[in-house]
């Protein structure tokens, strides 16, 4: 990697930057590209801790799934303590993944060469210190697949220095029928005995991260399995897990009959912070990029009009965020139509005298329900965020309503009304009384 002119002689510095190795090609327009081994085993195999440590183990893979050939397709068996952990099995795209990882012979080879590479190729070097740098050999199948990276670009020599590999699309799935995965752990959901083979839903239990809430009470702290991104498989495989015995109570009673239970559990991440806005681990960057930025695409009339307002006006934009409405047990708000979650805009403004004030827009393109624009300011005592949070989470329990009870917590509520052909496009004079109806209702 020191042979690339784009690093920075700062990294160059460094033994064990310098030192990694590097895959170096051309592209059709005569783009030279370095790619670093490393980061592209990444994204190929490491989405777990426990397939990073199979592959520093010699026949790693075999060490944690046994696979068989039935008459109603592959059966895939894991250890309930080596092996993969259960909830993973229950996400399709792990799924996925295993099946691409297990039952593909030269994927798998490719594999476990990072272990091969590992043993015959390590330097010890004067300190008396065994150093490796990393290497291994991609699978063969990866010709035709779709890179999308990141690095640092020379428009001088045209060559990029990838830093990150986003995705990989069009990875070939084996031809294998139905994959059926088993684990001891997975037990039927209610007291009776239900042996064979079900399928599950993509993302197995629900877990809906509220960046903006603080943890409850007990502070308990949960390991949260996310779905495998960036990885696209081409053609379809039918996947499934395998259900055996029965589900018993704590104290060892049986489940005589199934109970409801709610699929979706929500947890409050945020961090106690000065203006009590930032979310940690930047949590709003886990969905799908293509979703945040169609997301973005649907505020962009009322992002040039707030752009504009501050740009004519002594009003300051203080900051500004796009982030997906929160979901509620048993509501289909904060869902579009299409399936995908609905955005909400925020933006908090500071005014001429000093006070603040927000504006909150909700996403309803799909013509589920019109909303006009709230602009509100709190009273002193109330934590403008957490006020926030719950007037979006009654949006949504009301069906997309704005509350009622919004009066109660705010000394300015205004409504603004959208111009009535903000679906097909607004010409320039309505754009301009949104507007002056939008300044007047911050500056008042």
């Amino acid at each position: 990697m020191g042979a690339c002119p784009r690093l920075a002689k700062k990294l160059a510095a460094h033994a064990e930057i310098h030192g990694q190795q590097c895959y170096v090609f051309g592209t059709d327009d005569g783009q030279t590209v370095w790619l670093p081994k490393f980061e592209l085993a990444r994204k190929l195999f490491f989405h777990a801790a426990f397939l990073v440590r199979a592959a520093f183990q010699p026949n790693g893979l075999d060490m944690v799934f046994t696979s068989y050939t039935e008459p109603d397709g592959v059966h895939v068996h894991t250890p309930a303590k080596t092996g993969a952990p259960s909830q993973l099995l229950q996400i399709e795209s792990y799924r996925y993944l295993f099946s691409w990882l297990l039952l593909n012979s030269e994927v798998k080879q490719s594999f476990e060469s990072i272990w091969q590479h590992l043993n015959r190729e390590h330097v010890t070097s004067g300190s008396g210190y065994t150093r490796w740098r990393f290497n291994f050999m991609p699978p063969a199948s990866l010709a035709g697949a779709t890179l999308i990276v990141r690095g640092p670009y020379d428009p001088d020599r045209n060559e990029l220095l990838v830093w990150e590999v986003e995705s990989i699309q069009g990875l070939q799935l084996p031809s294998v029928g139905e994959v059926y995965f088993h684990h001891p752990a997975l037990k039927s959901l209610t007291g009776e005995k239900s042996p064979g083979c079900i399928a599950t839903s993509a993302a197995g239990e629900q877990v809906a991260v509220d960046a903006e809430e603080e943890p409850t009470a007990a502070k308990e702290q949960r390991l949260i399995h996310l779905p495998v991104e960036g990885m696209g498989f081409a053609g379809d495989l039918n996947t499934g897990i395998v259900y055996k015995g029965e589900r018993r109570r704590a104290y060892g009673k049986k489940d005589d009959k199934a109970e409801p239970q709610s699929n979706e559990n929500i947890l409050g991440v945020a961090d106690p912070v000065s203006d009590g806005a930032i979310a940690p681990g930047e949590f709003e960057q886990l969905g799908k990029g293509r979703e945040v930025a169609e997301a973005k695409k649907g505020f962009e009339l009322l992002r040039q009009v707030i752009e504009e307002i501050i740009q004519e006006s002594d009003i300051e934009l203080l900051s500004l965020n796009t982030r997906p409405l929160p979901p509620v047990p048993r509501c289909s708000g904060h869902m579009m139509e299409g399936g995908w979650p609905r955005y909400y805009l925020m933006a908090r403004f500071r005014l001429s005298n000093g006070s603040e004030c927000y504006l909150l827009e909700i996403d309803t393109s799909d013509n589920r329900k019109r909303l006009s624009t709230r602009v509100v300011a709190f009273y002193e005592a109330i934590d403008a965020h957490k006020a926030i949070a719950g007037i979006l989470r009654s949006t949504v329990k009301g069906s997309l309503r704005w509350p009622r009870t919004m009066a109660k917590c705010c000394t300015r509520l205004h409504s603004v009304h959208h111009p009535k052909e903000m679906e097909v496009g607004v010409d320039l004079p309505k754009i301009r009384s949104w507007k002056q109806r939008l300044y007047h209702a911050l500056s008042r």
